[in-house]
């Protein structure tokens, strides 16, 4: 049995990369990963991830069995609200782990224990300041952290009495669970290794949370390779004259469509913003680095005009929402 189980429930359609996603998973050996959905597709699960099939209603009933109150949870977006709460919420299933997380399931691991080291885990009793990678200590006083009071109130309340979103789940609106560790001392460890790709952009750009500035700061755009290869995320650029390789913990690809153009099982493929690729060339090196592709117009056009889509959608949704709201007032 692994040390940590990274808990993911997801109702609706896995993304079309799940697999690349999985194979991700089955590499990174001392973590599980807990998965309750409703997508019966058949997926080479590796060993280390367990599948358990319910539906939306299922996990409905398990929140509303965990509280004294009726939380209001109408749509599986809003399961991003909960996630500080796995730990209290899905207790059955952690028995024996030390630790536990929640994760998106837009992105692809890189090798997690290079960043995730037995120091960290041993040291601070939460992990990650964002919502797309977060790792909890599995004690009953740690999981049950997330009802303390923040500025005053039972701020935890206020999230599952809503049907709106918070971002309990990370440091973007004051109302997060990061807080409430900072507030009462916790070991909370708040650096952010992630490759969180900026959603609007038509290239991947890197966005992190910095703690010390509290806001999430997004790099300038530029030219950069990335690979997936045997477990390890790498990104190839120039800085300076200088060619350089960085290697990455994981990437999030929020908001943006992939095509898959690499066979599922392979071990090693270029990650271009819009889709997976074959790598072209055995290793990138400083000589052969401007000769790779990093960007595909027609992906870009593409993002463009999805983001375009998306923005609208949420504007109509926000108006309607408003509408209603003083229509029912009377």
């Amino acid at each position: 049995m692994n040390r940590c189980a990274i808990i993911l429930p997801y109702y609706g359609k896995f993304p079309n990369y799940f697999q690349l996603f999985l194979n991700s998973c089955a590499v990174n050996s001392d973590f599980d990963w807990l998965i309750f959905t409703d997508d019966r597709t058949e997926y080479d699960y590796p060993v280390n991830v367990h599948v358990q099939y319910e539906t939306f209603a299922d996990m409905q009933a398990r929140v509303r069995d965990a509280f004294d109150f009726r939380p209001v949870i109408e749509q599986p977006y809003k399961l991003c609200d909960l996630r500080p709460m796995y730990g209290y919420v899905f207790k059955d299933y952690l028995a024996d782990y030390e630790f536990w997380g929640h994760c998106d399931c837009d992105l692809v691991f890189g090798d997690l224990s290079r960043f995730i080291t037995d120091d960290l885990l041993n040291a601070y009793d939460k992990i990650f300041p964002v919502g797309h990678l977060a790792l909890y200590r599995n004690t009953e006083e740690n999981n049950r952290r997330f009802m303390l009071d923040l500025d005053g109130r039972p701020i935890y309340r206020e999230v599952l009495e809503s049907s709106r979103g918070y971002t309990f789940d990370e440091s973007y609106l004051s109302t997060n669970i990061n807080r409430i560790y900072q507030t009462y001392g916790f070991p909370i460890y708040m650096r952010d290794h992630s490759g969180n790709t900026v959603a609007k952009s038509e290239t991947f750009r890197i966005t992190r949370y910095d703690a010390e500035l509290g806001t999430f700061l997004s790099e300038p755009a530029m030219r950069a390779v990335y690979v997936w290869e045997h477990g390890h995320i790498t990104r190839s650029f120039m800085r300076l004259g200088t060619f350089m390789q960085q290697e990455l913990m994981y990437m999030h690809f929020q908001r943006r469509d992939m095509r898959v153009a690499c066979p599922m099982q392979s071990d090693r493929y270029q990650i271009l913003p819009g889709s997976f690729e074959p790598l072209q060339v055995e290793h990138v090196t400083k000589e052969n680095f401007r000769s790779i592709p990093w960007k595909n117009t027609a992906d870009m056009w593409r993002h463009r005009v999805n983001i375009g889509r998306g923005e609208y959608k949420f504007w109509k949704s926000r108006i309607a929402g408003v509408i209603n709201a003083r229509m029912n007032k009377g």
